[in-house]
């Protein structure tokens, strides 16, 4: 009994001790240190989640990002949009049968956030359709029975809405993994354009229709990513065969693109017809001639009588101020500002690869849009091989794009453009912010059929597995640096101070 009051007493003399009371004023400096630490996580994790914005993306790529064309499209948005994703948010990041590339959904589900952060309009739900069935029933426009289906994300405004798919907002592989296991090989997410597309679906006020002519030989793949393109931009885009369909009367747009034979007199007497519009005019044709010797003489009289002429031949450029990579892969100059007042970056150039070049025959209908006058020619199809490039050079350069316009008594105009690059149009070239060909094309279309809103493009977010959701070397040393150096640093020079006032005390 004695030996535990001794220990009580003694207990209590420490309590009591200076040395006690310094310890246990550095217990609860370093519990209030700890308890801060814990608090500020806490805040800066709601913080994140109310605005997502406030996360910094520390990948290479930026692969976290919006980009720029939809931060800019957004933040115009002036009506309600909500995006229904139709899965739990947890089933939606865990990748949903992913047999590898899972990490894009992480993605996709950060880029969904940022989206409704950036616009006070968007309200972004996750809808689980295992527990909430009958949400779908009055979506009657959209197929939600089939095994094909893949409905993803519901996007709606008003009494408006459309339904994207997993093919929309991911790219993955088709064949192997999912036909043996039943589950998919993503490699990118797409779901920023997706979602623009969307939103610009259910927002258009007027579905303007582009006819896409065939029946003269066109390789309808090589004109898939234009129509891609086109679709995104919220235009309904159709294809008709001239030999045994007519153009929509209501389509404002056609696209002739890259024929291997001519139109015959018939398809070329419809396409005369459907641009006369009965005297009343607002048609726009857009020619893309194939890139090697053809005859094709209905159609070169319909750009004739538009003031214009296509060249024989493929145009180069020697200046290496403009090649890409060879003399007939180069950029060119704007030369129309009608066509380009709207572009959101008119310093990026358009680029071109084996361009017939357009001559202009009467000035007072057809001018140029696009051209490089910086030592430039054309190599004929018959081309003598004798010469050189310097034999084939023009004086006042080429243009790989003009336009011809004729306008009625009413005032309203026509117009026949010719793009003399069907290269220009593939998807290496309109799958990229390094040219503008993409935009330039929307804008052009946007421009002559004189709709409002101003189309964007928006590229595939293309990451290695490593890229998302982790950080690069440059910012593990960054972060290296900061937590293992500077931190303990700071900490040791606070102690230090501390130290030293209280041994001068």
């Amino acid at each position: 009994m004695a030996k535990k009051e001794r220990q009580k007493g003694r207990i209590k003399a420490f309590l009591k001790s200076r040395k006690a009371k310094k310890g246990s004023i550095a217990v609860v400096i370093v519990a209030a240190a700890i308890a801060v630490v814990i608090l500020l996580n806490i805040v800066a994790g709601l913080l994140v989640e109310r605005f997502p914005n406030l996360k910094l993306d520390m990948t290479a790529s930026g692969s976290y990002q919006l980009q720029n064309d939809t931060k800019d499209y957004l933040s115009q948005l002036d009506k309600d949009i909500t995006l229904n994703v139709l899965v739990k948010e947890n089933t939606f990041k865990g990748g949903m049968n992913a047999y590898t590339g899972a990490q894009y959904f992480v993605q996709a589900n950060e880029l969904l956030k940022k989206m409704a952060a950036e616009s006070g309009n968007i309200t972004l739900k996750y809808i689980d359709l295992t527990t909430n069935p009958t949400f779908t029933a009055k979506y009657k426009d959209i197929d939600w029975t089939s095994n094909t289906a893949n409905n993803l994300i519901l996007v709606t405004s008003g009494d408006d809405y459309t339904a994207l798919t997993l093919d929309d907002c991911f790219e993955y592989d088709k064949s192997s993994a999912y036909i043996q296991y039943g589950y998919y090989e993503y490699t990118a997410t797409k779901i920023e354009q997706a979602v623009v597309t969307g939103i610009l679906d259910v927002t258009a006020k007027e579905k303007i229709g582009i006819d896409i002519i065939t029946g003269s030989g066109e390789n309808e793949e090589a004109f898939e990513a234009l129509k891609t393109l086109l679709e995104k931009n919220a235009y309904k885009v159709n294809t008709v065969n001239l030999l045994t369909e007519d153009l929509n009367s209501d389509s404002k747009v056609a696209v002739l693109y890259a024929p291997t034979v001519d139109l015959s007199e018939k398809s070329a007497e419809k396409l005369n017809n459907w641009l006369d519009n009965n005297g009343d005019y607002g048609k726009n044709l857009i020619y893309i001639p194939i890139n090697e010797q053809t005859d094709t003489p209905n159609i070169n009289e319909i750009v004739k009588n538009y003031g214009m002429k296509i060249s024989d031949g493929i145009g180069f450029c020697m200046s290496q101020s403009y090649v890409i990579s060879d003399q007939y892969t180069f950029v060119t100059d704007y030369n129309n500002d009608t066509y380009t007042t709207s572009l959101k970056n008119a310093k990026i150039p358009v680029a071109v690869r084996d361009s017939r070049d357009i001559e202009i025959l009467d000035e007072s209908v057809a001018k140029p849009l696009l051209s490089v006058s910086d030592t430039a020619g054309v190599v004929p199809f018959d081309a003598d091989d004798s010469k050189t490039y310097q034999d084939y050079l023009k004086k006042d350069g080429i243009n790989v794009a003009a336009i011809g316009t004729k306008t009625n008594e009413d005032g309203t105009a026509n117009t026949v453009a010719v793009f003399g690059s069907p290269v220009m149009f593939l998807s290496t070239y309109l799958d990229t912010n390094s040219f503008n060909n993409a935009n330039y094309i929307v804008n052009y279309c946007n421009t002559v059929t004189n709709r409002g809103d101003l189309g964007i493009t928006i590229v595939s977010a293309k990451a290695d597995a490593g890229e998302l959701g982790t950080i690069t070397a440059g910012t593990t040393v960054t972060a290296g640096i900061i937590f293992i150096g500077a931190v303990p640093l700071v900490v040791l020079i606070i102690g230090l101070i501390e130290f030293i006032r209280r041994r001068t005390r």
